[in-house]
């Protein structure tokens, strides 16, 4: 008996039929090096007569992914005191890398642009420690993980600070830089991120609401509470919608309320 590779007979063979009606066993093994599937003939040969039949054997892919992190940095730990973050780095697979993302041990997560030279851009950080995890995933589903540690240190910093009346006009950039600094000393003090109302501000199409303003002040109030300190006090203390105009005023309070707490 015969087989070629990925197949081999492990068990009976060679043999001896002792008569009509006889049967003997064989085993042939498939032990494949890829995930594609492999075809062969076992081949019998007795008395001068072959006989073969066609065995068919399908690899699974168990090999896991590799994947690394270059930048900002090649190490365990990294220290920034601007957010969102950009994080970059390499792939590999025996087969293929499909997906790689991110999560943030804050709360966020996405998928990274790229595969064997990927980068998650747009992480946004909070006041604090922030256990960044990337995942490469291969298409049978194996995964392998690395992990960065990134410390958000010092103040937050904000776009045109201050705000100056009847000169600056507020962009969805200011409410933008609020929340996550807002978010930050939540979590600083134990408190979840917020669900914002309209979360994608985009600068010329999200119109501005007094609902953002509320939103924020009410959040940025519990995370005085948590840290068991006197609420700050604002201009236009009561919101209302369709009538309260954000105002630089407003915005700088909030910002100043936010750096006394950080």
């Amino acid at each position: 008996m015969s087989a070629s590779a990925p197949f081999r007979i492990v068990s009976g063979s060679p043999f001896s039929l002792a008569g009509l009606g006889a049967t003997q066993a064989v085993t042939v093994r498939f032990t494949p090096t890829t995930s594609a599937t492999a075809t062969t003939n076992v081949g019998f040969v007795a008395d001068g007569d072959t006989l073969s039949r066609v065995l068919t054997g399908t690899g699974t892919d168990t090999t896991a992914p590799t994947v690394t992190i270059t930048a900002p940095t090649s190490g365990p730990t990294y220290i920034t005191s601007t957010t969102p973050l950009t994080l970059g780095g390499t792939a590999s697979d025996n087969v293929g890398v499909t997906q790689v993302t991110w999560t943030n041990s804050q709360g966020a997560s996405g998928t990274a642009t790229g595969t064997t030279s990927w980068t998650a851009s747009g992480i946004a950080l909070l006041v604090g420690t922030n256990g960044l995890t990337v995942t490469a995933r291969d298409a049978a589903g194996n995964t392998k993980t690395v992990s960065l540690t990134v410390t958000l240190s010092g103040t937050a910093a904000f776009t045109d600070d201050p705000v100056v009346a009847q000169s600056t006009p507020v962009k969805a950039v200011h409410l933008i830089e609020a929340r996550a600094a807002i978010d930050s000393v939540r979590a600083v003090h134990g408190l979840p991120t917020v669900g914002w109302t309209d979360p994608a501000l985009t600068q010329g199409i999200t119109p501005v609401k007094a609902v953002h303003l509320t939103e924020l002040r009410t959040a940025l109030n519990q995370a005085y509470q948590a840290a068991s300190r006197a609420l700050p006090t604002y201009t236009d203390a009561t919101v209302v919608t369709r009538v309260t105009v954000i105002t630089a005023v407003q915005l700088n309070e909030l910002r100043t309320a936010v750096h006394a707490l950080q």
